[in-house]
């Protein structure tokens, strides 16, 4: 039996990368009509605002959030 601490962790930054790259992925579906390159910068742009954020949990619901109302603005 292992302890806590003998479990290996998920690393919290990789964890929140891989959030980020799927959302990128399903807001490019999502919004088919916009470049891809455009979803990228609008959930970069997103995260770029919690980038100080001391707690990480909820920053890519957040980025979705704010890169789903900048792309419908936008389109």
């Amino acid at each position: 039996m292992t302890s806590e601490q003998d479990r290996p962790l998920i690393d919290e930054e990789l964890r929140e990368q891989f959030a980020v790259d799927h959302l990128k992925q399903a807001l490019t579906s999502d919004f088919g009509d916009h470049p891809a390159t455009e979803v990228e910068q609008a959930v970069e742009d997103a995260r770029e605002q919690y980038a100080d954020a001391p707690v990480r949990d909820f920053v890519p619901n957040l980025v979705e959030r704010d890169a789903r109302d900048r792309l419908k603005e936008s389109g």
